[in-house]
C-alpha cells in the first residue's frame, strides 16, 4: 500500500504562503493498493489531489476517470469542505461512492450535502452531486476493492468514526479527530485492539501538551498521545496530522524534538501536503 498526504490541517484551510513546509489544506488523504485508490476524507486537500491524477492521465494519455470511493469520518466541514468544487461528483457518466455511518433520519445523501444548500451554497449539491451514498455501521467490516475497512468508535462529536484498513497484506489506521485523553476505558482497549501491530497509524496531534490544556473537551489529542499508543500498541509506524490552524512551521518544528529520542523519522512521522508513504 501507498498513502499520499494531500490536506493535513484541521477546523480550517490556512495560507500555504505562510505555512510552506506542512501546507494548509484540511484533511485528504490517498490511499493505493495493487492499482486501485481510497481517499479518506475530502478536504480542501482533495482538490490538489484531483489535479494531480488529471496530471498523471495527460502524460500517460490513459484518460482514465478519477473516481476512487470516499470515506468520510465524519461531516464537520474541514472534512468535507472539498467536495463543493470536487468535479467527479458532477461527471454524471459514473456515481462516486461515498461511505460514511448516519447520523439523523435523513437520507444519508442529505446529511452528506447538507451544508451545501441554499442560502450556504448557491446550488443544491443534494440534488446536483451525482453519487450513490453508503451507509456503514460502527464495528462491521466492509469492501471495497481491495480494501477490508472497519470503522470504530472515535472520541468526537457527531458520530465520528475512525477506521481499520487492510489490503490482506497491511494494514492502516486512520484516527484523526479523536480525543484519547477522554476515551473510556472500553473505547481505549477497543482502540488499542485496532493498532495493534499496525504497519502505519494516522493520528490526530491537533496540540501541543501545553495549548491542550485550554483545548479539553474539543475533540483532538496530541503528539504525546499517539507516542504513548504507539509504544502500548507496537505500531510499526505513526504518522501525525490535522495540525491546527494557527501552528506556523517553526511551531510544528518544536515538536520533532519531542519527538526524535521515540523515533522520529523512523517510527514517527509529520504529516505535510505532498507526502508519500509506502507501507
Amino acid at each position: 500500500m501507498k498513502l499520499k498526504v494531500y490536506g493535513c490541517r484541521g477546523s480550517v484551510p490556512v495560507s500555504r504562503s505562510l505555512r510552506s513546509r506542512y501546507g494548509g489544506n484540511t484533511s485528504s488523504m490517498l490511499l493505493e493498493s495493487g492499482g486501485e485508490y481510497l481517499i479518506l476524507d475530502a478536504g480542501s486537500g482533495i482538490l490538489r489531489m484531483e489535479h494531480d491524477y488529471k496530471d498523471i492521465n495527460e502524460d500517460s494519455h490513459a484518460k482514465l476517470p478519477f473516481k476512487p470511493s470516499i470515506l468520510l469520518s465524519h461531516l464537520h466541514l474541514d472534512h468535507i469542505i472539498g467536495l463543493a468544487a470536487y468535479s467527479p461528483l458532477f461527471d454524471h457518466t459514473t456515481e462516486t461512492k461515498i461511505y460514511t455511518i448516519s447520523r439523523d433520519t435523513r437520507p444519508l445523501k442529505s446529511q452528506i450535502f447538507g451544508a451545501f444548500v441554499p442560502p450556504y451554497w448557491p446550488v443544491s449539491m443534494t440534488d446536483d452531486a451525482f453519487v450513490e451514498c453508503i451507509e456503514i455501521f460502527t464495528n462491521t467490516p466492509f469492501n471495497i476493492g481491495p480494501f477490508t475497512i472497519t470503522p470504530f468508535h472515535a472520541q468526537h462529536l457527531d458520530k465520528t468514526v475512525s477506521f481499520h484498513i487492510t489490503d490482506g497484506e497491511k494494514s492502516v489506521v486512520y484516527l484523526l479527530d479523536s480525543e484519547l485523553d477522554l476515551m473510556t476505558d472500553k473505547h481505549y482497549h477497543e482502540l488499542v485492539n485496532y493498532c495493534t501491530d499496525a504497519d502505519l497509524v494516522v493520528f490526530d496531534a491537533a496540540y501541543t501538551m501545553e495549548d491542550y490544556k485550554t483545548k479539553r473537551h474539543w475533540g483532538h489529542s496530541t503528539v504525546e498521545d499517539g507516542v504513548r499508543l504507539a509504544i502500548k500498541c507496537n505500531c510499526e509506524r505513526m504518522l501525525f496530522s490535522h495540525f491546527a490552524p494557527d501552528y506556523i512551521d517553526s511551531e510544528l518544528d518544536e515538536l520533532i524534538a519531542y519527538l526524535i529520542p521515540h523515533g522520529y523519522g523512523s517510527r514517527f512521522i509529520m504529516a505535510s501536503d505532498g507526502l508519500s508513504i509506502k507501507i
